[in-house]
C-alpha cells in the first residue's frame, strides 16, 4: 500500500513514521522546502520533532501532487486554517479507490467548521463514503516514543 501524509508538523511526521515503520511506503509532504531538504539529509524532523530518527523508507517532497497521486491512503494533517486550502489543491488528484484520513485539530479560523464539514463541502460522495477522521488528544512526542 503506498500511503501519502499531508502535513510534517509534530503529528504528522509521527504518523507518517509509524505507518513507514510497518513496512509501508509513505510519502511526507512538507510545506518548507528547506525541511524537505533536511528531512532527507539526516532523516530528522529538527523543526518540529527533533531527537528522533525516521524510517529508512519515509520519503519526502514539496511537492503536494506527490503525496497524492496513486496513494491508495491519503492522511492530511496540517494546521487547520490551511486545510482547506491544501484539500482543493489536491480533490481531482485523488485515485477513485482511495481512502482519506483527516487527523488535523480544531476547527477552521474563518467559518469556524469542522474538518470533517470542510471535507463534506469539497470532496464528492464517492470520496466522502472513503473518508475517517481520527480526533482525540495525543502528544506526537509520545506516541513517536
Amino acid at each position: 500500500m503506498q500511503i501519502g501524509v499531508i502535513g510534517a508538523g509534530s503529528w504528522g511526521t509521527t504518523l507518517a513514521d509509524l505507518l513507514a515503520d510497518k513496512g509501508f511506503k509513505v510519502t511526507l509532504w512538507a510545506y518548507e522546502a528547506d525541511l524537505v531538504e533536511r528531512l532527507q539529509e539526516t532523516r530528522e524532523n529538527d523543526l518540529y520533532l527533533p531527537g528522533f530518527t525516521l524510517a529508512e523508507n519515509l520519503d519526502f517532497t514539496n511537492t503536494l501532487a506527490d503525496a497524492v497521486t496513486g496513494k491508495q491512503l491519503v492522511l492530511f494533517v496540517p494546521p487547520s486554517q490551511i486545510l482547506r486550502s491544501l484539500l482543493q489543491k489536491v480533490v481531482n488528484a485523488f485515485s477513485n479507490d482511495a481512502i482519506i484520513v483527516s487527523a488535523s485539530k480544531g476547527i477552521e479560523n474563518e467559518s469556524l467548521l469542522p474538518m470533517s464539514e470542510i471535507f463534506a463541502e469539497l470532496l464528492p460522495p464517492t470520496l466522502q463514503e472513503r473518508t475517517a477522521y481520527l480526533s482525540g488528544p495525543s502528544f506526537a512526542k509520545e506516541v513517536a516514543q
